[in-house]
């Protein structure tokens, strides 16, 4: 039986809470590899107000950092889920960690 560990997996997460008047919403697909030193690229194309690239960054790098894999992935944001009311830095942050975490569980 063979050990061999994928090299490539996606993952999807969107999250959507209520919290008062204004929710907290994000969703995001995430694509990794496996590599030498961390990499982040996105394909997405965000509202003209808003663009949480640098959060999605971030998010990944830190969960990546909590499961010991901080050099070991690159990371392509190829798509989201947008609310119109509720979608923040924070919805999309969490949804970044949760699909991060994920992925890595499917290349585990």
């Amino acid at each position: 039986m063979s050990s061999h560990r994928p090299t490539y997996a996606s993952a999807t997460c969107e999250t959507h809470r209520n919290t008062g008047p204004r929710g907290v919403h994000g969703g995001v697909t995430l694509e990794f590899e496996r590599t030498s030193g961390f990499h982040f690229s996105s394909i997405v194309r965000w509202p003209t107000s808003d663009n949480y690239d640098a959060a999605v960054e971030r998010a990944v790098k830190n969960e990546l950092a909590e499961l010991g894999q901080a050099d070991s992935f690159s990371c392509r944001l190829v798509a989201i889920t947008w609310h119109e009311v509720d979608s923040c830095e924070v919805g999309f942050a969490f949804a970044a960690r949760h699909a991060t975490r994920i992925a890595l569980e499917r290349m585990s």
